[in-house]
């Protein structure tokens, strides 16, 4: 049996090729919604949940897992470096599907490694302009902001109570909240950001599957900066960048190098 760790819109299209494939896939998320998303068909078997080292573990033990194809988010490194940890352990072959990055700095992209370095920039850069910041890195990351002006910082967040809820706490105002389930058209996005005045977009490298190429051209039509967050370093054993690449693998109708 194959594992699918997915909750991404790559392990969704992964698990339903593989399973056209006839292969018996037993797809994780982490929330039962991402789980949801996908049919019951046969030969597959969905869990849910955070999986650490040794539950990890137990799931390659009890569905009998050969093949591991982690297709979590570019930015959920924690469950990547635990699968490959166990994977090795287990001697379970692992494979990381990885959407492409879609950095391309320039004068009006830039990339930092950390939270931390966007926002010193961003506390430099306001004091120059009056143009404001869009935020659009999710909830989770929120409070590393709390030194920028509330007044002048939008987040653009999920839809759901208890994000909002967050976002209150931290003292943001409704009317710079801004609470929408993606994806957005780059007319979508170049309205928001010129409605609100951004001068500053703050983003993850998602990939084109998360939306970034329409939100660079939406700030490129506003005159507005991006300002990405690079991926977390991680030494992936093999890595492959598309869903066809690794139902191949999967499938034994190539070989793909480490």
């Amino acid at each position: 049996m194959i594992l699918v760790l997915g909750g991404t819109i790559d392990g969704r299209e992964l698990t339903e090729a593989l399973l056209e494939k006839g292969k018996e896939v037993c797809y994780s998320s982490l929330t039962d919604i991402a789980t949801e998303s996908i049919q019951e068909k046969p030969g597959l078997t969905k869990i849910s949940g955070q999986l650490d080292g040794s539950t990890l573990r137990e799931t390659l033990t009890i569905y009998s897992i050969d093949l591991c194809i982690d297709a979590t988010h570019p930015y959920a490194r924690e469950i990547s470096e635990n699968a490959i940890w166990a994977c090795d352990a287990m001697n379970v072959k692992y494979v990381r599907l990885e959407r492409p990055s879609h950095i391309d700095e320039g004068e009006d992209v830039l990339a930092y490694d950390t939270y931390e370095e966007v926002r010193d920039y961003l506390n430099g850069a306001m004091g120059n302009n009056d143009s404001n910041i869009l935020l659009t890195t999710g909830s989770r990351q929120l409070e590393i902001f709390e030194d920028l002006p509330r007044e002048r910082t939008y987040v653009r967040v999920l839809p759901t109570p208890g994000v909002l809820q967050k976002c209150q706490n931290l003292g943001y105002k409704t009317s710079n909240i801004i609470a929408m389930q993606g994806p957005f058209s780059v007319e979508l996005n170049a309205a928001i950001m010129a409605e609100y005045n951004i001068g500053f977009v703050v983003t993850k490298d998602s990939g084109d599957v998360g939306g970034v190429g329409e939100k660079v051209e939406a700030a490129r039509k506003v005159g507005a900066k991006v300002l990405f967050i690079r991926r977390p370093v991680v030494a992936y054993p093999k890595v492959v960048s598309s869903a066809d690449e690794a139902v191949a693998l999967a499938t034994e109708d190539i070989k793909i190098s480490v």
